[in-house]
């Protein structure tokens, strides 16, 4: 077997291996984790999680890096608590729809001015911040029960959380996109080979903003569900998952350096992260830990999926 095989097969089973060591590990440590209603209140909770990093890695699949989704997901939380009492349900679909067209925004802005990704999504990071802090005043905002939308995604059906099912639903039709779609081609082609795909034909700044879009989208849709879980939403109420994000798209496999990975690795990789989260919970170790163990992860995980050869001399 070739070494370039052995490094495709590596990243088809890494992240199921890392996964089945993190669980087995954790599992010893507090064998009920692995009762089912241990397993299902634990994904509800995670959700929003779960869905920022299933949005967050189209970018990354086209060798970009979108900083600005925690904040974003905050910033959709606000908007949405404080549009609820006059739009009711309908406010979580004017802050996805309106997120979507600033994350597209984003990634024209990217192609047109020649900035890098990570430069623009950190101004944007900071620019969401700041008007989801003026905009509470540094306050909480809450949201009156009884709203279809909210009181659905808060809820179970089956016995299944409905925020997790809404996680596999667009994961699926991301994965299909990617799979079947012309335009799933196009970003893993973008992330292999920008320049070859430029001179194909393929409309650069129409991919990456659709990838942007996507990514924003999720993001909100985060948001919404962290409402739908609390009942409330504030300037900050997202601002930690950002590390854990990456890491599950990371973990997951899918090559910072872009054109290699997917949606469901992703999935996997965010499991990864929320069973970092909950090792180093019931290790009896401080929370400020977390950030510790998901950058020593992220460290690893670039080391370890960054196609040098790509990106050539490393600065």
């Amino acid at each position: 077997m070739t070494k370039d095989a052995v490094t495709k097969f590596l990243r088809r089973i890494g992240a199921l291996l890392v996964l089945l060591v993190i669980l087995t590990a954790v599992s010893i440590a507090a064998p009920g984790i692995l009762r089912w209603r241990a397993i299902n209140s634990l994904l509800k909770d995670n959700a929003p999680l779960l869905i920022i990093i299933v949005g967050a890695t189209l970018p990354i699949l086209l060798g970009c890096l979108d900083l600005s989704i925690a904040a974003m997901a905050s910033l959709a939380a606000v908007v949405a608590a404080m549009l609820a009492p006059t739009l009711g349900s309908f406010s979580a679909v004017v802050v996805v729809a309106g997120a979507c067209v600033i994350g597209a925004a984003q990634g024209y802005l990217i192609g047109r001015l020649q900035v890098p990704s990570f430069v623009i999504s950190l101004g944007a990071l900071g620019i969401f911040k700041g008007v989801a802090m003026y905009l509470t005043g540094a306050a909480m905002v809450g949201i009156a029960p009884g709203m279809v939308v909210y009181d659905l995604l808060g809820g179970r059906s089956f016995g299944m959380s409905n925020s997790f099912v809404l996680v596999l639903i667009v994961a699926g039709l991301f994965a299909a996109l990617l799979k079947f779609t012309n335009l799933g081609r196009n970003i893993y082609a973008f992330g292999a080979n920008e320049i070859a795909v430029y001179i194909s034909g393929v409309r650069r700044d129409l991919v990456r903003s659709f990838a942007f879009a996507a990514s924003a989208g999720c993001a909100a849709l985060g948001g919404v569900m962290m409402i739908s879980q609390t009942m409330f939403a504030s300037a900050t109420v997202a601002g930690s998952l950002l590390l854990p994000a990456l890491v599950g798209v990371i973990v997951g496999g899918t090559a910072i350096s872009g054109g290699v990975g997917g949606v469901l690795y992703s999935l996997i990789g965010g499991l990864i992260a929320i069973l970092i989260r909950v090792g180093v919970t019931i290790s009896g170790l401080p929370p400020e830990s977390q950030d510790v163990a998901f950058g020593i992860t992220i460290l690893i995980a670039v080391a370890l999926t960054t196609d040098r050869a790509k990106i050539g001399l490393v600065k």
